[in-house]
């Protein structure tokens, strides 16, 4: 595993823990932690989803390179192409997922098992 790829592993996990925690604790939130063999991850409502679309908040992840991100488009997502390769920000992801009153989530991967560092999925 590279050097890049571990310290962008390391940096990850500590920031989507604190997501966990930062938009978790409120009462009426629903974000739903997640994890599995190598990943962890948080899966917002229609409404967090909504408010991160609205806030901009997904943006700071735009600081990540594009090789450590994987992406799973909703059905009929206008950032489909033919090559698989999807031309959009992470905000616009966002913004298009509450557009279709849809639902987003983030994980962060374990670079020694996935091939992938972090994943957005689509869900709606």
């Amino acid at each position: 595993m590279s050097r890049s790829r571990m310290a962008v592993a390391a940096l990850l996990v500590p920031v989507a823990a604190g997501a966990v925690a930062l938009l978790g604790a409120g009462a009426a939130s629903a974000a739903t932690p997640y994890s599995g063999d190598g990943y962890v991850g948080v899966r917002f409502d229609q409404n967090e989803t909504r408010f991160i679309a609205d806030t901009n908040t997904a943006d700071f992840l735009d600081g990540i390179p594009n090789e450590y991100w994987g992406v799973y488009l909703g059905q009929g997502s206008i950032y489909k192409t033919p090559d698989n390769v999807v031309h959009a920000s992470i905000g616009q992801l966002v913004d298009e997922t509450a557009n279709h009153q849809g639902q987003v989530s983030f994980s962060v991967n374990n670079p020694a098992i996935w091939r992938s560092t972090v994943d957005i999925v689509q869900e709606w």
